[in-house]
């Protein structure tokens, strides 16, 4: 079922990569297409199951691969670079932020609901 997961991820990567990348050609920045990329293409769905080692460097691989794209640049140094500077961290750590951001939220409402609770049964 993972393994299922992690490669309709990385297909599905791909495909909105590849649809946002023609698409925003014309707007002539590179910084417009990464932006693009990092709301749509990048780790819906990743809250929820273990993200092993094996899975994040495919999927950063996918990441190098499209910032060699954008940028045309071939050499990993400079792709390591260009992902420093744009934010484009590992993704297993992209990974770990989006579900400490998730169960934060997720913390902030229960601890919402149990207030309401003991509110109401203060007051009865």
């Amino acid at each position: 079922m993972y393994l299922m997961l992690y490669s309709e991820q990385k297909r599905c990567l791909h495909r909105v990569f590849n649809c946002i990348f023609s698409r925003s050609k014309s707007a002539h920045s590179e910084l417009t297409t990464v932006e693009l990329m990092k709301s749509y293409c990048l780790l819906y769905g990743f809250d929820a199951v273990t993200l092993s080692d094996a899975n994040a460097r495919v999927l950063d691989r996918c990441v190098d691969r499209a910032v060699y794209r954008i940028f045309g640049v071939c050499d990993n140094d400079n792709v390591s670079s260009l992902r420093t500077v744009l934010g484009l961290h590992g993704v297993s750590s992209m990974v770990k932020n989006r579900r400490a951001k998730f169960l934060e939220g997720l913390l902030d409402t229960a601890i919402a609901a149990l207030m309401h609770i003991h509110y109401i049964n203060c007051l009865g």
